[in-house]
């Protein structure tokens, strides 16, 4: 079932406006109709504007509520903070090695330009040492 663009508006909780911008840079396809109105596919539209529910009530919060118990959420992370710990010194590492492999073809590529042909020494130039 096709959507028109009032209805994918409103579906998706975006402005018209908003929809008309994704539909023109190319970010979401939707052919016209023939009449000219835009036929908005649901499955299109969920693809680049991931549909939000539209009443929140307040026991529906994104956020966990603090709890008396401490701080639960640090033995969770902590797996996670030693990953990106690791994962950051790898990728300091990669940089490292890269700098390192930049730096030699520079060196290469110095020494390649600075191989001029010598121009052939004429007899006289070569008998007096010139």
């Amino acid at each position: 079932m096709a959507l028109t663009l009032n209805q994918a508006a409103k579906t998706c909780g975006r402005s018209k406006s908003t929809l008309l911008e994704a539909i023109r840079s190319g970010r979401m396809s939707a052919p016209k109709d023939d009449r000219g109105y835009y036929v908005i596919d649901p499955a299109e539209l969920h693809r680049v504007f991931p549909f939000q529910p539209q009443d929140r009530s307040i026991n529906q919060s994104i956020e966990p509520l603090p709890t008396s118990l401490g701080n639960p959420i640090e033995p969770i992370n902590s797996p996670l903070s030693r990953e990106v710990t690791l994962l950051r010194e790898m990728v300091d590492k990669a940089e490292a090695n890269a700098d390192h492999w930049r730096a030699l073809a520079e060196r290469q590529q110095a020494l390649l330009e600075n191989k001029k042909p010598k121009e052939p020494r004429s007899f006289l130039r070569r008998l007096l040492g010139r």
